[in-house]
């Protein structure tokens, strides 16, 4: 069972690099294409009865460190997948995506972002000869927020709201002397969440800097979780942008034999669209 869950970690952990690297310049080419374009500077500020909606796809190639025991019949295990060195060959799929709605100083955001890891790596024991694992991890937020501060240039929103958690684990062991042998579990919470977000254009430029910073948990489900965004975003048109930057989220939950606090950091780039 140990040799089982052993290999499974390591493969998960060698999981995560080739197709994040070929996203990642993919990107850039596009990047260096658009900016061939002179377009008009960004503003922070709309008119105040106009119904603003914001939709942005993004990727977080984020790597992971922590200790989890998301199987009941195995060990806490720690974990350690560095993004420069492991991150995402088999992806099974993957979906991140921000939609924002305002008007005036309220409006309302929704995150969503959800991975379906599946993996198999052969094993050197007589009991099984096989093993496959699955992960599946959603994380919704959703708050309403309010405009506290705006400028020509520049804006500061309070958030309130809550962020949904599901973490599906499966182990299968094939082959072997004892057949097949299968393990799986689902946790699934909701913690609270507060926090600021704000932007700020780059002098006259088509360049702005915007970000985010959460806490949330309080006990209620989690101990504590925090979320802090920081990116480089520019204005190709009016309607819309790129942002590129970094992303740290940290999460400490623990109910019963489950356990999941897990750091999770990297480079994250998304594409902006307003209408």
């Amino acid at each position: 069972m140990r040799h089982g869950f052993w290999a499974y970690r390591k493969y998960f952990k060698g999981a995560i690099m080739n197709s994040m690297r070929q996203l990642f310049l993919s990107i850039l080419c596009c990047l260096c294409f658009l900016q061939s374009f002179s377009l008009p500077a960004y503003s922070a500020t709309e008119e105040k009865d106009q119904w603003i909606f914001h939709l942005t796809p993004y990727s977080w190639l984020a790597g992971q460190r922590g200790t989890v025991a998301t199987l009941p019949e195995l060990p806490p295990a720690d974990i350690d997948i560095d993004f420069y060195d492991d991150v995402l060959d088999n992806l099974n799929g993957a979906l991140m995506l921000v939609g924002e709605v305002r008007q005036g100083r309220v409006g309302v955001v929704l995150d969503i972002s959800y991975i379906d890891i599946e993996s198999e790596e052969p094993l050197s024991s007589s009991y099984f000869s096989q093993v496959s694992s699955t992960t599946k991890t959603w994380m919704v937020s959703t708050a309403a927020f309010y405009r506290l501060f705006e400028a020509d240039k520049e804006f500061l929103d309070l958030l309130a709201g809550i962020r949904y958690w599901s973490v599906e684990s499966g182990l299968t062991l094939t082959g072997g002397t004892h057949g097949p042998k299968c393990f799986s579990n689902r946790e699934e919470w909701v913690d609270p969440i507060l926090g600021l977000k704000g932007l700020t254009v780059l002098g006259d430029s088509n360049f702005f800097l915007i970000g985010n910073f959460l806490i949330g948990g309080f006990g209620v489900e989690s101990d504590f979780m925090w979320d802090a965004t920081l990116n480089l975003g520019y204005a190709w048109t009016e309607t819309f942008s790129t942002t590129i930057g970094y992303r740290y989220l940290d999460v400490d939950y623990q109910k019963d034999d489950f356990l999941y606090d897990v750091s999770q950091s990297g480079p994250i780039i998304g594409f902006s669209w307003r209408f």
